[in-house]
């Protein structure tokens, strides 16, 4: 029996990636005036490039996040999911 190279179809370009935690701010206004009272800032972290999308996470895939203490898991919907959440969306701007 000859033994096979598998490949896998999808190779992505690196496993582990180093990010720093940033902020966004948040302007809170008044509501009659409109004028700024005080901004706040709250944690952020941003993620971007090719290898999103080698890891399966297309433009405009939903995502689930897990929150675990120190930790974060992101998974891609599934074709399902994000069939069902479209279509949802949908329903939503219609009415």
């Amino acid at each position: 029996m000859a033994e096979h190279d598998i490949t896998p179809e999808v190779t992505i370009s690196k496993t582990q990636r180093r990010y720093k935690v940033g902020y966004v701010r948040a302007r809170h206004q008044d509501r009659k005036t409109g004028i700024a009272r005080y901004y706040s800032q709250h944690p952020s972290l941003h993620l971007k490039g090719d290898w999103l999308k080698e890891a399966g996470f297309d433009t405009g895939r939903g995502v689930t996040v897990k929150i675990s203490e120190g930790g974060l898991t992101i998974i891609a919907d599934s074709d399902e999911v994000q069939e069902l959440r479209d279509g949802m969306f949908s329903v939503l701007n219609e009415s």
